[in-house]
């Protein structure tokens, strides 16, 4: 299998709060934040208390009981663990960025939809980033997830491209986004 400048993993949890608990734990000379979240106000605040953040992520989860009569079914916390692979530092406005695009690919947060799921970016590594969602949406709505680890994937590969994290000598990954660009040709 290639190594990817940005390994990208997505999988199910069935808790929010143990998923937050897992991912708190960082490296030694690294202090876990909040990079960012679906709320401003919550990115505003100095601390965030872990069961407080799965509690405010699990919210359309408990609404979603009363209004559909359906009991909640297992596994419905995404996580997306992205880790940068090169060695070139990326700041948070990199991470950031990279965390838009993740959200608007999968389906977890799409461009301008005020009734999206409910998300958190978290640091907890110099190197990496973990998105935390669950996947009913504010609307108490499943979201829309299918292939959501392949469009993780290929947005991670499409920022790779575009910020020319690409190792030297290597070919760009090339995923669906870049492939209608038009790529230069150099005759021999």
């Amino acid at each position: 299998m290639p190594e990817y400048p940005l390994r990208c993993d997505v999988r199910r949890a069935e808790s929010t709060t143990d998923l937050l608990a897992d991912l708190h734990h960082s490296e030694p000379d690294f202090a876990p934040y909040l990079l960012t979240a679906w709320s401003p106000e919550l990115t505003a605040q100095d601390t965030v208390v872990l069961p407080y953040l799965a509690l405010l992520l699990d919210e359309p989860l408990a609404l979603r009981k009363p209004r559909t009569g359906h009991t909640a079914s297992r596994r419905l916390t995404w996580h997306c663990a992205i880790r940068n692979t090169t060695g070139v530092e990326l700041d948070d406005d990199d991470w950031y960025e990279l965390t838009r695009e993740v959200l608007d690919a999968t389906g977890i947060e799409p461009d301008d939809d005020p009734a999206a799921c409910r998300w958190a970016a978290l640091r907890n590594q110099a190197n990496g980033l973990d998105i935390v969602a669950t996947v009913i949406r504010q609307d108490c709505r499943w979201a829309r997830l299918h292939n959501d680890a392949y469009f993780a994937r290929s947005a991670c590969a499409d920022f790779a491209y575009d910020h020319r994290l690409d190792e030297p000598g290597r070919l760009p990954a090339i995923s669906g986004r870049a492939k209608s660009r038009n790529l230069r040709i150099l005759s021999p």
